[in-house]
């Protein structure tokens, strides 16, 4: 009875999202709009994606990648970068609460610890779990986020899942000064202010940024503060070489437990540096050399809450750094290239409890890792064949030996077939050390724009994963398993050209995640997930709208108490005061879970209700 019902819901989501493609195309067809122009099919050829560490557009790269721009960003008006996934098929957030607040992220089944999150090219993972953490990034210093699905390690390093590759805003480059003031106010007092400087004097050029979001908590002890602070700078060598130098650093306090009688909470401040030299040698050879750092300081606090008081039990410290950098020599053109690189980092993680002396949850260790990569892709017509290869000496587990093979063919002017083979690697906890958690994934998927006003991508996966390390984080008898596992499904994307100035976009994710040895299900990975999005746009009129919806089935475990049976819905609305004017004022106001409806993998992680907030940007 329970999967009749399940298929129910399912069969009126999908009638929902078919015959709303079929009204947006049957309009668009009426309306007489180009499609092509409109729907800006595979990027257009000045779009690049860096999915191999060689910019490429689009139509050339083998893997399942989605990019999200700054101006799809700002639409959303999103405050942190958990918020502009949440948006992405195949991504689920298990936690939705404050913004700010801490939130376990999976992509197509992959977990976080199997992920790897950069932001300038600087890896922002915790040493000691491999942790990805977006609730903690802001994004409005961000100008793009490249993700890519399955593994990457052949470009990446410790990528068995996917990668969320994020580049920042450069400098103003047309001005010697602009800039952009952004604030917000919603219940709670959940606020957000940012404020960015910046411009271009002659060879310099700089970006500067600043901002605090702040919320008392929409749920209890889910309370958030956090200040950040951002800088990149640039320096044009004669040549057309470039001298990058950037900056980023915050300090966050938030309750990470929203349980009446439990008081959990966090502190932590993070930042990391970059200098990058990008010099050419005419059209066809490229060097870049990079240094980088990064330093972490966290504490957690695990405590009771009776009568209004708060009982401490456990207290953890953990400090954390990393220093290293690379070289990279690109060589060729679109047509054919190559790039050869190499990396190397040295990691510090030390953590210890406070309150009680426990060996199980004290880490002192320091180890060096390198890294050496060659990629390159080979353009045949209308094929593209994209190999390469990477070796790690990760210095804490062994070796990786990472490599992939891919391939476009473009059928036909609007539409690319594409086949993505790849082996690779995540790092291990560090208090284990159980060696490389490893991979291989088969992707197969076609894209195309051939039916009129409609652009449509679909992709199957296949996950073989081996040595993944299934933890039981007792306090009193913390313990790991290895286990193999097979998680594999496909998934389908589809957007339409703007119709009387609305377009739809949505996308549907199945994954079948199972124990390779037992054939069990595995539990709370996400089974089902669609995304639905409708976009309204007016610009003689200044009014921007977006609706995005969010629904999840997770194969959840009973005990869990899991609500996956609604769909979330948030609607953002931004209206240009002078729509005729580019430095226009802008006024925002959204509502999030608009119907006021509950979604979350445990109870003891209960979504945030409907709430609103509204606010104000300013660009000089």
């Amino acid at each position: 009875m329970r999967t009749y019902v399940e298929f129910v819901r399912l069969a009126k989501i999908s009638f929902l999202l078919i015959t709303s493609l079929v009204m947006s195309v049957a309009g668009a067809r009426a309306a007489g709009v180009e499609d092509r122009e409109v729907l800006d099919l595979f990027g257009g050829d000045d779009q690049y994606v860096s999915t191999s560490r060689i910019p490429r557009p689009t139509s050339r790269i083998a893997e399942n990648v989605t990019v999200i721009t700054a101006d799809q960003i700002a639409a959303l008006n999103a405050h942190t970068l958990a918020e502009v996934l949440q948006t992405v098929p195949g991504f689920q957030l298990e936690q939705v609460r404050t913004p700010g607040s801490w939130s376990d992220v999976s992509l197509q089944g992959a977990s976080s610890a199997h992920l790897q999150l950069l932001i300038d090219g600087v890896p922002q993972l915790d040493l000691l779990q491999n942790q990805v953490d977006p609730g903690s990034i802001g994004v409005q210093h961000i100008e793009r986020v490249e993700i890519i699905k399955g593994a990457a390690s052949t470009a990446w390093g410790q990528a068995l899942g996917g990668v969320i590759n994020v580049i920042t805003k450069s400098p103003n480059t047309e001005r010697q000064a602009s800039g952009t003031l952004f604030s917000s106010i919603g219940e709670r007092f959940t606020s957000d202010l940012h404020g960015d400087f910046t411009g271009t004097v002659q060879r310099f050029g700089y970006y500067l940024s600043a901002g605090n979001l702040h919320s008392d908590g929409l749920l209890h002890n889910t309370a958030v503060d956090k200040n950040s602070v951002y800088a990149k700078f640039n320096y044009q060598l004669p040549g057309q070489g470039l001298l990058t130098f950037g900056t980023d650093f915050y300090e966050v306090s938030r309750g990470s437990n929203e349980t009446v009688n439990t008081h959990d909470a966090a502190r932590s401040d993070r930042g990391y540096s970059f200098l990058n030299l990008f010099m050419p040698f005419g059209n066809q050879l490229r060097l870049d050399i990079d240094l980088r750092e990064s330093r972490k300081n966290d504490q957690t606090w695990w405590g009771d809450y009776f009568g209004g008081v708060v009982f401490p039990y456990r207290h953890f410290k953990l400090n954390e750094s990393t220093r290293g950098g690379g070289v990279k020599l690109t060589l060729g053109d679109q047509v054919a290239n190559l790039v050869l690189g190499g990396e190397y980092e040295h990691d510090e993680t030390h953590q210890w409890e406070v309150l009680v002396d426990d060996p199980s949850f004290y880490t002192n260790k320091s180890w060096d890792r390198w890294g050496v990569y060659s990629n390159g892709s080979l353009t045949l017509g209308p094929l593209t064949i994209l190999p390469g290869i990477r070796f790690d000496q990760t210095g804490l587990s062994g070796d990786a030996l990472s490599y992939s093979a891919g391939a476009t063919l473009g059928l036909t002017e609007k539409t690319v077939l594409r086949g993505y083979f790849a082996r690779g690697y995540s790092l291990p906890n560090a208090i284990w050390n159980n060696g490389p958690q490893r991979v291989i994934t088969y992707q197969g998927g076609l894209e195309t724009g051939e039916i009129p006003n409609l652009w449509l991508k679909g992709t199957y996966f296949y996950n073989n994963i081996w040595n993944v390390e299934v933890g039981n984080f007792d306090p009193t008898n913390p313990t790991v398993n290895l286990r193999s596992q097979v998680k594999q499904g496909f998934e389908v994307e589809a957007h339409t050209v703007p119709v009387y100035n609305f377009a739809l976009s949505s996308g549907y994710t199945y994954i079948d995640a199972r124990d390779r040895d037992t054939g069990l299900r595995l539990y709370d990975v996400p089974e089902h997930g669609v995304k639905l999005g409708l976009t309204y746009q007016n610009h003689p009129l200044g009014l921007t709208g977006i609706l995005t919806g969010n629904y999840v089935r997770w194969f959840a475990d009973p005990g869990n108490g899991a609500r996956d049976h609604s769909t979330i819905f948030d609607l953002s609305l931004t209206q240009k005061l002078s729509p005729e004017t580019e430095q226009s004022p802008e006024l925002f106001f959204s509502v999030h879970n608009l119907f006021n409806d509950s979604q979350y993998l445990k109870d003891r992680w209960q979504n945030t209700g409907r709430w609103l907030e509204g606010g104000a940007r300013f660009k000089f």
